[in-house]
């Protein structure tokens, strides 16, 4: 959405940018800029889909971005820092899922089993795990063939995930 904004910023500057160079610069941005974690599928099989959404906004578009898959049932990989208000995220998570509640190996990290509870009163179903590693594990052997596994909630949990192709 950001780069949407600074596009209609740049076009109201007088700057011509047309819809089709918007498309193909949006469709080929991993490879073409390095940027990864954003709604990036991981593998097919299993199915490991991730997004470093971690604010209201990022959170609505994982959600809507989930609503346009079809699965079986859904795995939510979960972390967050302590210092982040979640009151305004976790309503908008699906109550569907299971959740691996986890913390990336930061000293901002929420203990999963914190969040854990945060999310339990919101009606999300999981148990916490005390590292994303941990939780990318039991999500795994959890997986069933047609499910989604979600890594999300902090770009620290996806960046872990990234870098240590557990």
């Amino acid at each position: 959405m950001g780069v949407l904004t600074a596009i209609d910023q740049l076009r109201d500057l007088g700057f011509n940018i047309v819809n089709e160079s918007v498309k193909s610069g949006l469709a080929d941005v991993q490879e073409s800029t390095g940027l990864r974690g954003r709604w990036q599928t991981l593998s097919t099989d299993p199915w490991i889909i991730c997004d470093t959404g971690h604010n209201e906004d990022g959170i609505k578009a994982v959600i809507q971005n989930l609503t346009t898959l079809n699965f079986n049932s859904l795995h939510f990989i979960i972390g967050a820092m302590r210092d982040k208000d979640l009151s305004h995220i976790l309503p908008l998570l699906p109550k569907h899922a299971t959740y691996y509640f986890s913390a990336p190996a930061m000293p901002r990290a929420m203990k999963a089993e914190e969040l854990a509870n945060m999310a339990h009163s919101f009606e999300l179903k999981g148990n916490a795990y005390p590292t994303i590693e941990e939780a990318f594990k039991a999500a795994n052997k959890a997986y069933k063939e047609n499910d989604l596994i979600f890594i999300g909630g902090s770009t620290f949990v996806v960046a872990e995930v990234l870098t240590n192709h557990f």
